[in-house]
């Protein structure tokens, strides 16, 4: 479980803080804990649980189709990613103190902070940047503010499936939000081409979306 704090005690509302669900490769990538360090630069407490158990996808493996998850996915079944998650929360809350509790999700963790934005599952506030296999019924069981960063080019989360999720939160009345950046692709928000200025922006303007919005509802 990786630990970043905000730079002062006295810079933050010690009542708040947010949990990070990684994508596939979990704490060991450094932009992982680089990106946790940059919200705890915003003044949040950030906890991100370590996921698969030491069995994170290898950063030396790049994301695409000649990646093969399969095998993988079944050793870290959502009922176990459930579980981690809601120890995590149960930490944070019980031992650590904190009253209200965002949730950032990228790739893989985009499914999850939608099923703990249910009723009574524990995250208050949401922001999730290019999910993975978010499924309906997750989006419509959402109870708290979200907000959506979406690529132009993320075959993962395409226009039908940005479609659906503004059309079902349109019709909660949900507190909701999406913003879609141009040639931007899966994996932008954590792990872009920086020599490319559009998905470079792409991944600095989703973090201020995400700032934005926990000052706003969090």
């Amino acid at each position: 479980m990786y630990h970043t704090y905000p730079p002062s005690t006295s810079s933050t509302n010690g009542t708040n803080a947010i949990i990070y669900v990684s994508d596939i490769y979990g704490v060991p990538l450094l932009q992982n804990k680089l990106l946790a360090d940059s919200l705890a630069r915003a003044n949040y407490t950030v906890i991100m649980p370590d996921l698969f158990n030491g069995d994170a996808i290898p950063v030396s493996s790049p994301e695409g189709p000649a990646l093969n998850l399969t095998e993988w996915r079944t050793r870290h079944a959502p009922a176990e990613i459930d579980r981690i998650v809601g120890l995590t929360l149960d930490y944070m809350r019980n031992e650590l103190g904190f009253k209200r509790v965002g949730g950032v999700g990228y790739c893989f963790g985009g499914k999850y902070v939608p099923r703990f934005l249910a009723q009574g599952k524990g995250v208050d506030v949401g922001f999730i940047a290019h999910p993975s296999s978010l499924e309906t019924v997750e989006i419509q069981g959402i109870a708290g503010p979200i907000s959506i960063a979406a690529g132009e080019l993320d075959a993962a989360f395409n226009v039908t499936g940005r479609h659906t999720a503004e059309d079902i939160l349109q019709k909660k009345n949900a507190t909701y939000q999406t913003n879609l950046y141009s040639g931007a692709p899966h994996g932008f928000a954590v792990r872009p081409d920086l020599s490319n200025a559009r998905q470079k922006y792409a991944k600095e303007a989703a973090f201020v979306q995400a700032v934005s919005w926990f000052d706003a509802w969090l």
